[in-house]
């Protein structure tokens, strides 16, 4: 595999913070349909990213690394997202071993 590169961090046009996580109307801050890159500190985003499959407040991006930067658009979009199977859950692989190994074949066997 090649060299790890982090991307760097967007500019934040949200404030940032637990407290920022909902907007004065109760509203969650990142809505169904968002999308972010995902990260686990400051400047650590990749080529992984998150979509929102439903509002989701703790996401937030209330953390510079989690700055929205796109949002689906159109019925079709919310009805393909809506069909996304969800079953596997918190059951898959560690996020360290899809990153070192990808789909390897210790990794289809697993799961």
């Amino acid at each position: 595999m090649g060299e790890k590169k982090s991307l760097e961090d967007d500019k934040n046009w949200l404030p940032e913070g637990p407290t920022h996580r909902t907007n004065e109307l109760g509203v969650k801050r990142f809505s169904k349909g968002y999308l972010a890159y995902a990260g686990g500190g400051k400047n650590s985003r990749s080529n992984q990213f998150i979509v929102a499959l439903k509002d989701n407040e703790r996401l937030g991006g209330g953390s510079p690394w989690e700055v929205p930067w796109g949002e689906l658009v159109g019925t079709e979009s919310y009805t393909t997202l809506d069909s996304i199977y969800t079953g596997y859950g918190e059951k898959g692989p560690p996020q360290g071993e899809l990153r070192r190994e990808g789909s390897s074949d210790r990794i289809r066997e697993i799961f």
